[in-house]
């Protein structure tokens, strides 16, 4: 009997991070009807965002108050890739055939594996991928309030065209001097001065012979604006790079890298009778309570969170009630991405190390999971995650023979889903299908 217990407490972990992970399917099918099949690798950044967090802040510690930070950067990391893949990779096909997303997906999946194997231990790359983020923050701030339209059907790229060459001007002078000339810190005062004129001389050149004398004058304060605002957060940027990223020494992602251990959720496991409980299995199983709870309270309690509801059963008609639908594919995105990045950080700390390929298996697993408990239905993804995990860990255990033991737990877990998809395509609890006119 204790080892019928020791198993259902194994399953019941493992499906705990199954269900966190294939909620976050569910959210983003629910919405837009897309199968994320590069959400696996969200939860793989959500671990590496979690370690990273770690080497920069609180390498050798293990106290347990350094597990929420970790957390916290495990979410900005896969909320912050998510976000950019909904709106760089997702968006333009938005109207496009199912299969054109799809390939998508597994193009990104494939993208972010070899990403990570290939970057992680080069600290350079977070130059190349934030200074344009960096530019881009500085004409967000920049063009906030100005009294031109810059979203006229007919003008917008005239009158946009000078912004952005006001910032690709500082950000191409910024690049020559800290990249080519003397990456030291002696030529400060010449990388703001040279940005700044640069980048506003090109602004004024491509005004002026753009759009007229009388916008080149509305775009002058925005392009100053641009050009410093974007110079000053380049060299904050260059100065955590130069004190904090190169100073560290990162570990190859090209082989399993082991994961910071946390006093209380690590550390001996808890003896129950004859079962044995890792700590770590009961901060996944509180993390996906926990979890669950709070994204039952944010779609049915708040303005948002009702939106989405709306925009899952007719877009269409939430659009002409005001509703913001790109705004609401966001926030689904980003939902998935948080609790990826729990699972992220509870992988870790069950296995002890992680690696770049871990979210691969994961992503299938959880997309079993969906579709067990019923693409679409929040809870049934989360029933399906506990039932998957219990099912894995049951058949490891009680199927005798050849056919048993760990190495076949994974041909288990896809035998159920073909079989749910032959005799219940639906769901457990039933996949939520709207009728839309």
């Amino acid at each position: 009997m204790d080892q019928f217990f020791q198993q259902l407490v194994n399953g019941l972990t493992l499906g705990s991070l199954y269900a966190l992970i294939a909620v976050g399917y569910t959210v983003v099918y629910g919405i837009v009807q897309l199968i994320n099949f590069a959400h696996g690798e969200i939860f793989m950044i959500g671990a590496f965002g979690a370690l990273t967090t770690y080497l920069l802040f609180f390498d050798g510690h293990t106290s347990v108050w350094i597990l929420p930070v970790m957390i916290i950067g495990a979410i900005i990391a896969s909320t912050a890739t998510a976000v950019a893949m909904e709106r760089v990779a997702y968006r333009p096909l938005r109207n496009a055939p199912r299969l054109a997303p799809l390939i998508t997906a597994i193009g990104i999946s494939v993208f972010l594996q070899e990403f990570i194997r290939l970057l992680y231990d080069r600290p350079q790359w977070t130059l190349v991928v934030i200074a344009p983020t960096v530019v881009w923050v500085a004409y967000v701030a920049a063009t906030r309030g100005l009294k031109l339209n810059l979203n006229h059907p007919v003008t917008k790229w005239q009158d946009r065209t000078p912004l952005i060459g006001a910032g690709v001007g500082a950000l191409l002078v910024w690049i020559v001097v800290r990249r080519l000339v003397d990456p030291g810190y002696a030529f400060t005062p010449v990388v703001l001065i040279a940005g700044v004129a640069v980048g506003v001389g090109v602004a004024w050149l491509l005004a002026r012979f753009g759009s007229g004398s009388e916008r080149a004058k509305l775009l002058l304060m925005p392009s100053l604006q641009l050009a410093g605002g974007a110079v000053v957060l380049l060299e904050l940027l260059w100065v955590v790079y130069r004190e904090i990223l190169s100073s560290i020494e990162w570990p190859s992602a090209k082989q399993r890298i082991p994961f910071p251990q946390i006093d209380v959720v690590t550390g001996s496991a808890l003896q129950l009778g004859g079962v044995t409980i890792q700590r770590s299995a009961i901060f996944t199983v509180a993390a996906l309570v926990v979890c669950t709870a709070i994204l039952w309270y944010f779609i049915n309690r708040t303005r948002l969170g009702r939106g989405m509801l709306a925009v899952s059963q007719d877009p269409d008609t939430a659009r002409l009630m005001g509703i913001n639908v790109d705004r609401i594919i966001v926030v689904a995105f980003a939902l998935g991405a948080v609790l990826a990045a729990v699972a992220g950080v509870s992988q870790g700390l069950q296995n002890n190390n992680i690696e770049f390929r871990m979210g691969f298996l994961a992503g299938l697993k959880a997309f079993t999971a969906a579709v067990l408990g019923g693409i679409g239905n929040i809870y049934g993804a989360v029933a399906g995650g506990l039932v998957l995990g219990v099912v894995e860990a049951m058949a490891t255990q009680y199927i005798p023979g050849q056919f048993g033991g760990s190495t076949w737990k994974d041909v288990w877990a896809f035998v159920i889903l073909i079989l749910v998809l032959v005799f219940r395509p639906q769901g457990l609890l039933g996949a939520r299908v709207v009728d839309r006119a």
